[in-house]
């Protein structure tokens, strides 16, 4: 299991001029309007399982955090960055970085965030991503935000484990907002767990809301996915300080950083989600998903039902 990332953010920062920072990029889901109507997911706890969290971070002061990886050694810090800056676009805070760039998350949830993947390069166990969602709602995450996956299923979705880990906790009243994956654009190459059929599962786009030329397809082998899609291309937003993410910047060493892939389309659902869930209490994946069909455009194999909007719901 890998983190969901495009590979290329390693070797080529984004061009200051195509950054699109999260104050900007949580606007094409109407996330100020629900800000406006008194919505901003304060209530609504979100799960991110990933590669830790700097939780001292400007951007991720209070955020809770545990590790399951134990093997070799117990990692706890987030070395990599990949999931500072997913926890940052889910309800990182409101903050003016050192380039007077303005972020601020989707939601203003807060965050329990799990390691699960490491070893610097950011990889994982299966067992280290069940253990990982069973923290999230052990320790009370209504929404588990999951921006990583691999190839396929270990042995079909039926009977893969992280997909029926995921299965078991949606009918307890979990929804999962999963990454398509970064395998595009080759048709049939949504990752596992996205496969996953009680998944909200999310494709990534550009601000011109144009389908990011990696983020992975369905097609006939998955007719089904993926569901939404969100803002994936120079998202600009917190990363852990001193990480590998971080040392890759122009600017390095200040903790925020322009990277792309179906990883940073991920949490903006998630964010999205927890302020519908404080609006609709009840609400489910499947709900979602049926008000997507309804108000969304028809449903393809690269975008799927398309960005959710707040009047949408």
């Amino acid at each position: 299991v890998h983190a969901n990332m495009e590979k290329t953010i390693f070797q080529i920062p984004a061009p200051a001029d195509e950054w699109f920072p999260t104050s900007e990029s949580r606007k094409m889901l109407g996330a100020e309007d629900a800000f406006r109507e008194g919505f901003n997911g304060e209530a609504i706890k979100v799960g991110v399982t990933d590669t830790g969290v700097d939780a001292t971070h400007p951007q991720l002061q209070g955020t809770e955090f545990y590790s399951s990886i134990s093997w070799p050694f117990r990692e706890i810090l987030d070395l990599n960055g990949h999931g500072s800056h997913v926890a940052s676009t889910v309800a990182g805070k409101l903050y003016n970085t050192p380039l007077g760039i303005s972020v601020e998350g989707v939601s203003h949830s807060p965050m329990v965030s799990v390691k699960c993947l490491g070893r610097g390069v950011g990889t994982g166990f299966t067992s280290e991503i069940i253990n990982a969602m069973s923290v999230c709602y052990d320790k009370g995450a209504q929404i588990i935000s999951m921006s990583l996956g691999s190839e396929e299923c270990q042995g079909g979705c039926e009977i893969c484990p992280e997909c029926r880990m995921v299965s078991s906790l949606t009918g307890r009243g979990i929804i999962f907002v999963i990454a398509a994956g970064n395998s595009g654009p080759e048709e049939n190459s949504i990752g596992c767990p996205g496969c996953n059929h009680d998944a909200i599962t999310v494709a990534a786009v550009d601000r011109n809301g144009e389908v990011a030329p990696f983020s992975s397809r369905g097609g006939e082998e998955f007719p089904l996915k993926p569901d939404v899609a969100a803002p994936g291309v120079n998202i600009y937003s917190a990363t852990a300080r001193a990480s590998f993410i971080d040392i890759q910047e122009a600017d390095a060493g200040v903790g925020f950083a322009a990277i792309s892939g179906t990883s940073m389309a991920t949490p903006h659902v998630a964010g999205f989600v927890a302020l519908l869930k404080q609006k609709f209490p009840k609400i489910t994946a499947a709900q979602i998903k049926q008000t997507m069909a309804q108000r969304g455009h028809a449903k393809d194999f690269k975008t799927g039902w398309g960005i959710p909007l707040w009047s949408y719901f």
